[in-house]
């Protein structure tokens, strides 16, 4: 396929990678902290000569297309669509692969945009109610904000009319049906304003609904169909991940017209999630951009309920964490209308967690009783030994003892006592490095072979493979086999040429393995450690094949048998003297 190999020749690997991960230079490789799963020592690496990245910590990796595939958790299909928006490459018109359910519902709910955008800008009095909370027009274009028409069946209709089929309406969730049993179908939003909802990429992924008047809901969510997964989207980060990255920090809000107020004010590196409480998804999703977030909720309970499991979530994410308090209204929308200028001093004056739980801890219980004190305690004991060092538990220990008026040293006690405890809210538990996968020696040898083709004659010479040989590699041993005998060195391009994909992808894998385990190990030295790595492979195969043996042996009641099986031990005997 000539585009895909257009889109390879305009788009190396470490250009790709290093828009999402920060590498260093590791000898001719790469290397950086995985974005596949937390990990505080690199163990990514990339090889713009092979074309390829992996990582030896969870073993997730590819080429290009793969990692796309990954990273952005979609089809080959719209990876290669994503690359060829990237490199300016053009694709074919008719690609049925690409007609999947995902773009599908992607393309419908382009047009619903365009279609919901085109009712705003004919029904002035609805458009009146975002004029009046303050949005600008190039807001409201920008944004794409809309107004879904009190009908049945408008939108439904024009979706028609553009060629998609009553069956794909209803998977992109635009319109809606009473049961599977009903072939009656009707619009989902109706006299609601939209908000359109974009995923990272820009793309259309679904929308919102505010209602006009009373009724409920307050807002109408679209469900999670083949383009929307709720929990991999931020609201506001197709506009904003430049700002992110510039500015090295992410505000969280929670509602639709918090970010457009924020992005309106200038704050564009403001996000929010889609009608769902934070997950572990998003923030793996903002890790991308920065390690730095900051919770800026409502005032209520909700919002406290909301910040409090934003800061456990982010502490598993091991990102860091600051709290803007909202000095005036209910939320970040309503401070911007009424006071833009305290909203910014919030922003450049945030505080640190334990600021907020030492906040919210003393206005919520009387310290002047007893009752209090214990419940004070209670709360911020379990938080403050969270922290690993003596030193950051002493700064929050002596806070405490001056507020409560008590001994540090009995707080001291009471720590040792406690049990730390995780916000109730939260199931997920703390990410945690993979176990690492062993490879075998067979597969470190392969690795020396495919950096080092001319290692392949002292193999060819000393490899013992006519006993049972390790299932992974032996189609590799086999090919490298075959390919020596037509000529010395082996060629590594016909190896390469009798492999499929995901088998020369293995080949990229063993000797990338080479430059992670043997970091500027000299070429000179490559024979020496593959007569090492031969001669431990063979003693082992030798003392399988010996104990299978010997077990059949004594097993034997058959003297022909036994005779067999003898004269093939005395053979192995033999093959042994040779290591």
């Amino acid at each position: 396929m000539d585009h895909l190999e257009e889109i390879r020749a305009r788009m190396g690997i470490e250009e790709l990678v290093g828009s999402y991960v920060q590498l260093k230079k590791a000898g001719r490789n790469l290397k950086g902290l995985c974005p596949f799963h937390n990990e505080k020592t690199p163990s990514f690496m990339v090889s713009p000569e092979k074309g390829i990245a992996y990582c030896f910590g969870c073993h997730q990796g590819g080429d290009i297309f793969k990692f796309v595939e990954l990273i952005e958790n979609v089809s080959f299909n719209e990876a290669v669509k994503i690359l060829a928006q990237k490199t300016n490459v053009t694709l074919p018109q008719r690609m049925p692969e690409l007609n999947n359910k995902r773009l599908r519902s992607i393309e419908i709910n382009q047009w619903s945009v365009q279609f919901f955008q085109e009712q705003l800008e004919e029904n002035h009095a609805k458009k009146e109610y975002f004029l009046k909370r303050g949005l600008a027009e190039e807001t409201i274009k920008k944004f794409k904000l809309g107004f879904a028409p009190d009908s049945f069946d408008q939108l439904k209709n024009y979706l028609l009319q553009k060629g998609f089929e009553p069956r794909e309406l209803i998977d992109a969730a635009v319109v809606s049906q009473r049961s599977i049993a009903d072939k009656n179908s009707y619009d989902r939003f109706r006299d609601r304003l939209i908000f359109p909802i974009f995923d990272h990429q820009d793309n259309p992924v679904g929308f919102s609904g505010r209602i006009m008047g009373d009724g409920e809901p307050k807002y109408l969510n679209s469900p999670e169909t083949p383009a929307y997964n709720k929990s991999l989207v931020l609201y506001g980060l197709n506009w904003g991940k430049e700002s992110v990255k510039e500015k090295d920090r992410a505000i969280f809000v929670e509602g639709y017209m918090d970010v457009i107020a924020a992005h309106q004010a200038g704050n564009e590196n403001t996000i929010a999630t889609c009608g769902t409480a934070l997950t572990p998804q998003q923030l793996k999703l903002i890790k991308r951009y920065t390690q730095n977030i900051a919770f800026a909720f409502d005032q209520d309970s909700a919002g406290r309920e909301a910040t409090f499991r934003g800061i456990e979530l982010a502490q598993m994410a091991d990102v860091n964490i600051q709290i803007i308090r909202i000095p005036e209204g209910k939320d970040p929308d309503e401070c911007i209308q009424k006071n833009p200028g305290a909203w910014k001093n919030a922003l450049e004056n945030p505080i640190s967690v334990m600021d907020f739980y030492f906040d919210y801890t003393f206005s919520r219980f009387d310290k002047q009783t007893m009752e209090g004190k214990r419940q004070i305690m209670d709360f911020l004991l379990p938080l403050i030994k969270l922290y690993k060092r003596e030193v950051e538990q002493g700064v929050y220990l002596n806070r405490l003892a001056l507020e409560l008026k008590t001994d540090v040293r009995l707080l001291w006690n009471d720590l040792r006592n406690t049990k730390i405890k995780t916000y109730p809210g939260i199931k997920t538990e703390r990410e945690t490095k993979p176990d690492e996968r062993i490879f075998s020696r067979e597969e470190f040898l392969l690795g020396f072979i495919f950096t080092y083709p001319e290692t392949y004659k002292t193999v060819a010479e000393n490899l013992i493979d006519n006993v049972p040989f390790d299932t992974n590699t032996e189609r590799f041993y086999n090919l490298l086999k075959k390919v020596y005998t037509l000529g010395s060195p082996i060629n590594m391009e016909r190896v390469l040429s009798e492999l499929t994909e995901e088998e020369r992808e293995n080949v990229s894998i063993y000797s990338l393995l080479i430059d992670e385990k043997y970091p500027d190990f000299p070429k000179e030295l490559a024979g020496k450690e593959v007569g090492k790595l031969i001669r431990q492979i063979n003693r082992k195969n030798i003392d399988v094949i010996k104990r299978d043996y010997q077990v059949k042996l004594n097993a034997s009641k058959d003297k022909q048998d036994a005779k067999l099986l003898l004269n093939r031990l005395m053979e192995i005997s033999k093959l042994e003297q040779r290591i």
